[in-house]
């Protein structure tokens, strides 16, 4: 019965795939509660498995020590544990840390931000999981190590089909839909700036190119140089408007806790603070332990370097654009056809006056680009383990550039529901191969 149903899940999950795109165009309502379901049930998978591994780990994600081991390691190979930690945050980093905190913000309240951070805590466990798994199951291809949930659901389940799958909805999700939400954040930031969308699309196609023309490793020598840049110059910006407003942040900290346990909207606080959690960190996703699996270093210390990354993106970058966005009174205007990020623009200008504007676009660019850079990396991993035939890997560099100049001109609200809805289901496709490896020997 048990092998019936590891044969036939990837059915199930096909049939719930075609569900919700279907409507997603044709019943938005309908798909809102779908979508609503899906993530009640992926959030049960997450925090299950969080407390499983953290009881199982002894709470090894606290552990300062190990962490440290993590920083201080080193790789066999020419992609360093740097190298592998800062296409990770490249990919954690990107319009998610803006966008989505303030959609977090708009649509769940400031209660959402209490669910994050705790949510954060608990399931970075699942990244080290995977980390380890994705590292002992890996495999080189092309002489590139390449390894996550598609090859450790291949070779410990002996399911091909659902390894398959993975790998195509990593695809869609991350060189598609995700690759798309950046783009589309940083036409909407040009476009608030008056730029021509043309040139805006122009050079952000040819910046593209010259990047992934070198593959997985010039994705890597790009963010290697990219993320620590964004991460001083966003922090500096959040302890100037900390300081600045000293005064209200004890009030506003004080209205977070009571806003996270109001009896009345717990639940769906929760539920999105749960879905912006995943969203931004990747915790339980799979990613990570793509990343991972690209440098040769011991899988705990590599591990416990992809927790720290979670713990960066929570309480450097997203806690920073929270405080941005909380101290400014965006609450007073209405927006439409909401990104995310046109909160994020209103908060940087009522800060930093005329120069809000030009530093919310110059981050959000190398935040988005960052991203897209390590969707891109992401796809070709997981393309590895379809096919290495190097006309395929042409043909999807073509394929990434094509998604990139199409979805600068859809509408936002399309992109984030069925990213979010996807992202759901590699969840639960990689907690379920998680559960049931339970192999970190």
């Amino acid at each position: 019965m048990r092998i019936y149903f590891s044969m036939k899940i990837h059915i199930f999950l096909i049939i719930i795939i075609i569900i919700g795109v279907i409507l997603n165009f044709c019943d938005y309502n309908a798909f809102l509660i779908m979508l609503s379901m899906m993530w009640g049930i992926t959030s049960f998978l997450i925090i299950y498995t969080g407390i499983k591994y953290s009881l199982h780990f002894k709470f090894k994600q606290f552990n300062i020590k190990e962490i440290i081991k993590g920083i201080k390691s080193k790789s066999k190979n020419n992609i360093s544990p740097l190298n592998s930690l800062c296409i990770s945050l490249a990919a954690k980093i990107g319009v998610g840390s803006l966008s989505g905190v303030a959609l977090a913000i708009y649509f769940g309240g400031i209660g959402t931000i209490f669910w994050i951070i705790i949510i954060s805590l608990i399931v970075s466990i699942n990244t080290y999981v995977e980390c380890l798994l994705g590292i002992k199951y890996r495999e080189k291809v092309n002489g590139l190590l390449v390894g996550g949930p598609s090859f450790y659901i291949k070779k410990c389940l002996s399911n091909k089909k659902i390894a398959l799958l993975y790998s195509f909805l990593i695809i869609v999700c991350y060189s598609g839909l995700f690759l798309s939400v950046q783009a589309n954040t940083i036409v909407g930031v040009t476009n608030y700036l008056n730029i021509n969308k043309i040139i805006v699309v122009f050079l952000l196609l040819v910046l593209t190119l010259i990047t992934i023309l070198n593959g997985i490793r010039g994705v890597s020598r790009v963010n290697t140089f990219l993320v620590p840049v964004m991460l001083v110059v966003y922090s500096f910006l959040g302890i100037y408007v900390f300081i600045t407003n000293i005064d209200i942040i004890p009030s506003i900290f004080n209205s977070v806790i009571k806003a996270a346990f109001n009896i009345k909207s717990i639940f769906s606080v929760f539920l999105i603070g749960m879905q912006r959690a995943i969203f931004m960190t990747e915790s339980s996703v799979g990613t990570s332990a793509i990343s991972a699996s690209s440098c040769d270093n011991e899988a705990n210390k590599q591990g416990m370097l992809e927790v720290l990354g979670i713990y960066i993106i929570v309480f450097l970058v997203c806690l920073t654009t929270f405080i941005i966005i909380i101290t400014s009174d965006y609450d007073l205007i209405s927006f439409s056809n909401i990104n995310g990020i046109e909160i994020v623009i209103y908060a940087f200008n009522y800060h930093f006056g005329y120069y809000g504007g030009l530093l919310l676009s110059i981050i959000t660019i190398l935040f988005a680009f960052s991203t897209i850079t390590s969707s891109y990396y992401f796809g070709e991993s997981n393309l590895l383990m379809i096919s290495d035939n190097k006309l395929i890997a042409i043909i999807f560099k073509l394929f990434f550039l094509i998604i990139m100049f199409i979805s600068c001109y859809v509408k936002a609200n399309i992109i984030w529901n069925m990213t979010d809805f996807l992202v759901a289901i590699l969840v639960i496709i990689n907690l379920y191969a998680i559960l049931k490896i339970n192999d970190f020997e």
